[in-house]
């Protein structure tokens, strides 16, 4: 038995074809109601779209240069990115540095002299005491001068006696009842009276002790009523019309110190006043309880303001060229194993240890281990390694010299 034929429904067929050619316009529709509803908005809000999308890119211009910036100075990011790190860069360079190199110290006397008795006598007067000042010719001490006087007025009276012998003997000479020899005794006796009498005359002056400069009385070793005896040391004295700033300078920075280098002292006796002088002397032995060696800065003292034993500071300056670089640029600066990073032609930051010296404004030393004109890293080192890539920017004072 044979099936009938499949009757198909065509009916539903055209309308689903129908509902599918319709979908197009339905959607261009849409799209066309969608256009008009911007257009709308752009004709009624187009100023405020435009100062939005001009916000807009800025922002996001904004954004993209920070993140190039970050990226090109933040070494922690650069790191993560593994982009060179930025530093900034200054060449060692051999600029006039001025040296200053600080001390404490006391005011010592010029010169210290000591006062001995010439004379042997009973002393009558002391009119001075320890720690007087005395100017020059002052009178320090006086000594009986009376068996002085009376040798002085024997001494004048044999020398009275030997030229009028003399002037005998020559006037015989001349009448032939005397010797050439007598005449050369009288005369050598009465040279010998004459130097009797300046003996006589000096004698008596040293009973007059006086000052021979404007000092300070340091000691005092006699008393009226005692008696000297010849080179007897009566008094000590120390001159102050220069005086001595002995500074005491670590072993450290005496190797700097020169003499005739200029000094500037300052005193707790004259805050705010500074006294000039020079260098005269260096100590040649060390102080083995504080490392220091004394230096000594020559100030004149003209109004006798400056006491020995008040205490002050110094300050020794002079102006040295010296390779030097910028104290920033230093690694551990203080210690034994200061260190440098040297940026060599390929960008690349090495790990150099270097021997520092004097620190002056800014800038310190560099006594080895660089050569002039090498960039050595000034900002941004803390985060550095040896062999790491950067990215150098000169930067400075010195950049654009």
């Amino acid at each position: 038995m044979t099936n009938p034929p499949e009757v198909r429904d065509f009916s539903r067929h055209k309308a689903h074809i129908a509902h599918r050619d319709l979908r197009p316009n339905w959607i261009v529709r849409r799209c066309s109601a969608v256009f008009d509803m911007l257009r709308r908005i752009v004709r009624i809000h187009g100023r405020d779209i435009r100062i939005g999308l001009l916000i807009g890119f800025c922002t996001l211009a904004l954004v993209v240069w920070a993140l190039v910036h970050v990226s090109r100075t933040n070494q922690w990011v650069g790191t993560k990115l593994h982009l060179p790190l930025p530093v900034e860069v200054l060449p060692a360079k051999l600029p006039t540095v001025h040296i200053t190199i600080g001390a404490s110290g006391t005011v010592q006397p010029n010169t210290t002299v000591i006062m001995t008795a010439r004379d042997a006598a009973r002393v009558l007067q002391v009119p001075v005491d320890l720690g007087y000042l005395v100017k020059k010719d002052d009178l320090l001490a006086v000594l009986d001068e009376s068996a002085f006087v009376a040798t002085l007025e024997s001494a004048r009276v044999a020398a009275l006696h030997a030229d009028n012998q003399l002037k005998r003997m020559e006037a015989l000479l001349k009448q032939g009842y005397s010797s050439p020899a007598d005449t050369e005794k009288a005369r050598s006796d009465a040279a010998a009276a004459h130097k009797a009498v300046v003996q006589a005359e000096i004698d008596l002056k040293n009973t007059k002790i006086t000052s021979p400069a404007v000092a300070v009385v340091l000691s005092r070793t006699v008393n009226p009523g005692e008696n000297t005896a010849i080179d007897e040391q009566l008094f000590q004295l120390g001159t102050i019309d220069n005086v001595m700033m002995l500074a005491q300078v670590s072993e450290d920075q005496i190797g700097f110190v020169t003499l005739g280098m200029h000094g500037e002292v300052g005193t707790n006796a004259f805050p705010g006043r500074t006294f000039v002088g020079n260098v005269v002397k260096i100590a040649a032995d060390e102080i083995a309880t504080t490392r220091t060696f004394g230096v000594y800065i020559r100030i004149a003292n003209k109004d006798l303001s400056l006491k020995p034993g008040m205490t002050g500071y110094a300050r020794i300056v002079a102006d040295r060229t010296a390779l030097a670089v910028v104290s920033t640029a230093l690694m551990n600066p203080v210690g034994d194993r200061a260190t440098v990073f040297v940026v060599d032609q390929s960008s690349i930051a090495h790990l150099r240890q270097v021997r520092c010296g004097l620190m002056s404004e800014g800038l310190t030393e560099i006594k080895d281990g660089l050569q002039e004109g090498e960039l050595v890293v000034t900002v941004g080192q803390q985060e550095l390694h040896d062999g790491d890539r950067v990215r150098a920017n000169l930067s400075g004072p010195w950049a654009n010299k």
